[in-house]
């Protein structure tokens, strides 16, 4: 091996890795406040990397359409739930478990509700974007499942496992996008608790 070559586990990988997640961050956070400022239609390619002073190509190495973007940028609070719900303890019932991970993944982010709304809507009033976003909801349905799955010991595959988690994501969404039309109620946490004993509760083993 060649001294202070990088492998997978090297510090050289490592900072890699982290540098190229880095530039991702800073490609979607440009990309986010360019759409808040002058929408997302008149937001270019060429904006957005020009703000973070990376080349078109760069850009396209993380998101190959402008559509992945925004929806990597709108899924975030899904993953921030799933790696929520999956460092509960496993013994904790699955209703707790499920309420528990919401309020910890709605925490971060969620101070400047005018750009959140503006996104929400965004999300609603561009159909490229919808389509894209029921993509990657479905996709976010199994993964669920399978977190589900290994908190009660069955199979990811197992029609009770993908109606929770089916129902636990069409929650989430529906009740970010009736908080989003509405301007008296800034906490969005009571439009999903309210979601999920109406729907996925029900579902879910206490």
């Amino acid at each position: 091996m060649v001294r202070g070559a990088p492998t997978m586990e090297s510090p050289e990988g490592g900072l890699a890795a982290r540098k190229k997640e880095r530039t991702r961050q800073q490609l979607a956070e440009a990309a986010a406040e360019l759409f808040y400022e002058r929408g997302y239609a008149a937001t270019t390619v060429d904006d957005i990397v020009a703000a973070v002073d990376v080349s078109p190509r760069t850009f396209f190495r993380y998101f190959p359409t402008k559509e992945d973007l925004v929806v990597a940028l709108g899924a975030t609070s899904l993953d921030l739930f799933l790696d929520a719900l999956r460092s509960r303890p496993l013994d904790e019932p699955l209703q707790d478990a499920v309420a528990a991970a919401i309020e910890q993944s709605l925490a971060p982010g969620w101070e400047d509700t005018t750009r959140v709304r503006s996104f929400l809507t965004l999300l609603r009033e561009t159909s490229a974007l919808r389509a894209r976003w029921l993509e990657e909801a479905y996709g976010k349905r199994d993964l669920m499942a399978e977190v589900i799955a290994e908190r009660t010991g069955t199979d990811p595959s197992d029609l009770r496992n993908l109606l929770i988690a089916g129902a636990i994501t069409l929650t989430i969404n529906t009740a970010l996008q009736v908080w989003a039309d509405q301007d008296t109620e800034p906490n969005v946490s009571p439009f999903v608790y309210r979601g999920l004993m109406e729907l996925a509760i029900p579902l879910l083993p206490n």
